[in-house]
């Protein structure tokens, strides 16, 4: 599943960023949350942030920790790359195929558009939701999976063997 994030609107919708006060520290928190997410999940996620108001004269694509992590070319939106980026993906896909894309933003218009191009909108609110189950599901099953303990020489012996051996060791060999 293909699942594309735009990142500046995520960031102001999800209770975690607020009050931080510095935009990259924003932007770092939500990468790793996401990388740890398709980590997981096994999902393709792109997080696209908008470089409208940046000064780049062509959009900066980086690979971050296992997610495609894209910085819109000045006067360029997310939500114009999004769109993009959907068409892509959607290209030659039959239409059954389509729920494999996912668009999360709260932007009614961009989700508006995303549905009218065929790829399944997700609000912020829901990938939240989303991720937080993943966490938990992933967490329990780390819980629930046998310790393996290491097997040792002592291990081995049976109840009378150790009791003899303790009997050497302590210099009572009765033997």
């Amino acid at each position: 599943m293909f699942l594309i994030v735009d990142g500046y609107n995520i960031i102001g919708a999800w209770p975690e960023f607020q009050g931080i006060e510095d935009l990259s520290l924003s932007r770092d928190k939500l990468i790793h949350s996401l990388a740890d997410y398709a980590g997981y999940t096994g999902h393709q996620v792109t997080l696209v942030f908008d470089g409208y108001a940046g000064s780049r004269l062509a959009p900066t694509v980086e690979q971050v920790f296992g997610i495609t992590v894209v910085y819109t070319r000045q006067h360029e939106t997310a939500d114009h790359y999004i769109e993009r980026a959907v068409d892509v993906f959607l290209d030659g896909v039959p239409r059954y195929a389509h729920a494999d894309v996912r668009v999360a933003t709260n932007d009614a218009l961009e989700q508006s558009v995303i549905l009218s191009r065929g790829a399944v909108r997700m609000s912020a609110a829901e990938l939240r939701r989303e991720m937080q189950n993943a966490r938990r599901k992933r967490n329990r099953e780390q819980s629930e999976q046998k310790k393996v303990k290491a097997a040792t020489f002592e291990d081995r012996l049976t109840q009378a063997q150790r009791e003899y051996l303790e009997r050497i060791r302590r210099g009572h060999d009765d033997q």
